[in-house]
């Protein structure tokens, strides 16, 4: 079934890649000249991910004319009115983010300031510029994994004074460009991994189960939580796995744009509250708050709570062997039959069936089928809700991130807890969540979560993996120092391929002619099958290449090793092609033996330095 109406858009480019801050030209280049703001905090200047950021600017049409640094953990009226005066004052017209989602959520609604002027307050609201209004460009560079604010139209501002976050939505929120580099959340302490991870978490379940559901947010959120659940722990315990800190930023991604188009529900509502009386930290607050909500909505959303518990990998051989034992029961004996019969003789035993008490039998038998699944989906939907509290448990294990809302900061017993549960029943939030929130509930709930007693839960070697990808060492770069050199080099290493009697012959066979023109330095080879023999020609060639692929050298030594992919380059626009492009993909694997070669060949010439690790 599908809802009466549905929206679905993506105007944020979004790229990926692990340093890929390295090469940013090519994927700036459409701004054209700029002078921007960088907006950011004080932590991660004193890491060196900022200088990074800057340094993947230089060579750009992007000029960096000022850095406002001063974002606090949750940003304030002050910080933002602060940011968008000196970005006015150094004349910039373009804002850039490095950080969390209160340094993003700063960079938007300081944006929004800077164009429109006047005060803060009179901004608040939704989606109050005209569809013509545009705000400076924007690009995002996330370093946690939890807000997907890189890719949503909502803000939220602290107002202290009154103890409340104002909430902010503009189509035009959404940045022009997100930048996901997992180098950049390498350094994040666990903890804060941890808590931002539930908060991404949190957006995709709530984007799954509440009112506005469509079938673009449920396939992302669903794959959001796949992602988010099966990478946590390990990006907790292993923090320079590289793989699991990119599956995190990509589902923060997704839930963002999940929650983006469904909206997030109770949850939300009442964290966003902790943190506007309480000041608990946000991710913190959805994560303590998650399972006592899902309980609350259970009932209304088994199924949806059921696709979850699937999505997180739960299994389930216990209900297994519940509902075979109830298959196997006097009373289902008629089911029980037909479930072990093969499908095509459970249709001829349909077909067959004419009596009026076999069909009555059967009839039976289906509604016990129907009572069974809609029991083992009661006992899913149970589990997901289990198995978000064990979450917890284990992320405190390994981060000691606290477990109830008395460890978290809350040490007044609670004293403003009517409080809480009116800015919480005030929140936009609420009006999205499947069941209608309750006051009485909110403060059930609120308590709940202040007195949990849970402890901490260890983590086994099954519940993490092996390491994918860790950061590896200072990557080798300027390898040619000149033409000559690389004329040396590759040519002998392509001569080398030519003779090799699982690599030359298929070569010859393609009857391609490859042109490669290399850059940093400049030198040109060409692969020439088309001929009788195969010849490998150094410097310009008389004749009409069939492909030309242009790249830098440094990208071909890469390649060599089996370290760089073609297809994405190609797409990243780190190799520019020109001619017949799908016939040259299809060398691929006869290459690939090559990626072997290489390495050996570098050594055996004396240049063992330059092999990549």
């Amino acid at each position: 079934m599908l809802p009466d109406y549905f929206e679905f858009s993506l105007p944020t480019k979004l790229v990926y890649g692990i340093d890929i801050l390295a090469s940013l030209g090519e994927t700036v280049k459409p701004f054209g000249k700029r002078k921007a703001i960088l907006v950011t905090d004080e932590i991660l200047v004193n890491t060196g991910l900022v200088d990074k950021v800057k340094n993947g600017f230089k060579g750009t049409s992007i000029k960096i004319a000022a850095t406002f640094d001063q974002v606090p953990p949750n940003s304030t009226i002050d910080t933002v009115e602060k940011c968008a005066a000196l970005s006015t004052t150094k004349g910039c017209d373009m804002f850039i983010a490095v950080g969390g989602g209160s340094v993003i959520d700063t960079a938007k609604v300081a944006n929004l300031l800077a164009v429109k002027g006047g005060r803060l307050q009179d901004h608040m609201g939704a989606y109050l510029l005209g569809s013509g209004e545009t705000l400076l460009p924007a690009i995002v560079v996330p370093t946690t994994a939890g807000t997907g604010s890189e890719v949503t139209k909502v803000a939220v501002i602290a107002d202290p004074q009154n103890d409340v976050k104002l909430p902010f939505a503009e189509a035009q929120f959404l940045p022009d460009l997100a930048i996901l580099d997992p180098t950049m959340t390498a350094s994040m302490p666990g903890k804060l991994t941890a808590m931002t991870g539930m908060d991404a978490l949190t957006h995709a379940i709530e984007a799954y189960v509440d009112k506005e559901w469509s079938p673009a947010s449920d396939a992302l959120a669903l794959h959001a939580i796949t992602l988010i659940s099966g990478n946590i722990l390990q990006a907790c315990a292993k923090p320079d796995d590289l793989q699991a800190r990119g599956a995190m930023q990509v589902g923060s991604f997704l839930a963002g744009v999940a929650f983006s188009h469904s909206m997030v529900g109770m949850v939300h509502g009442i964290a966003h509250a902790l943190g506007g009386v309480y000041h608990i930290p946000h991710g913190l607050a959805n994560a303590l708050i998650l399972p006592e909500v899902m309980a609350y909505n259970l009932e209304a959303r088994v199924d949806r709570y059921a696709d979850i518990a699937v999505a997180m990998g739960i299994s389930f051989p216990q209900v297994v062997n519940q509902s075979r034992s109830l298959l196997n029961s006097s009373r289902l004996d008629v089911f029980s039959k037909l479930a072990n019969l093969s499908a095509v003789d459970s249709l001829k035993e349909l077909v067959a069936t004419t009596s009026h008490q076999a069909r009555n039998k059967l009839a039976t038998a289906i509604g016990n089928f129907r009572f069974i699944d809609t029991w083992v989906r009661g006992q899913a939907a149970q589990a997901a809700v289990e198995k978000i509290r064990c979450l917890n448990q284990q992320l405190s294990y390994l981060t000691k991130m606290p477990l109830n809302l008395k460890d978290a900061g809350i040490s007044d017993n609670l004293a403003r807890l009517d409080q809480v549960a009116t800015v919480a029943m005030e929140d936009g939030a609420m009006l999205y969540n499947p069941v209608e929130p309750e006051r009485g509930a909110v403060i059930e709930i609120i308590k709940r979560a202040y007195h949990a007693k849970p402890t901490p839960l260890p983590v086994s070697k099954a519940d993490l993996r092996p390491l994918a990808t860790v950061r590896s060492g200072k990557p080798v770069t300027q390898v040619f120092k000149d033409a000559k050199m690389l004329y040396e080099i590759l040519v002998e290493f392509y001569e080398m391929l030519k003779n090799t009697p699982e690599i030359g012959p298929k070569l010859a066979q393609s009857n391609l002619c490859v042109q490669f023109r290399y850059q940093k330095p400049s030198a040109v080879i060409t692969i020439d099958a088309t001929g009788d023999d195969l010849k490998i020609v150094k410097g310009e060639f008389d004749g009409t290449p069939e492909v030309v692929l242009t790249m830098n050298a440094d990208f071909a030594h890469a390649f060599w090793h089996g370290k760089a992919n073609l297809v994405s380059a190609l797409t990243r626009r780190q190799v520019k092609a020109k001619g017949n492009v799908p016939k040259t993909i299809k060398l691929l694997p006869i290459l690939k033996p090559s990626y072997a070669l290489y390495p050996k060949f570098l050594a055996d010439k004396g240049l063992r330095h330059l092999v990549m690790n």
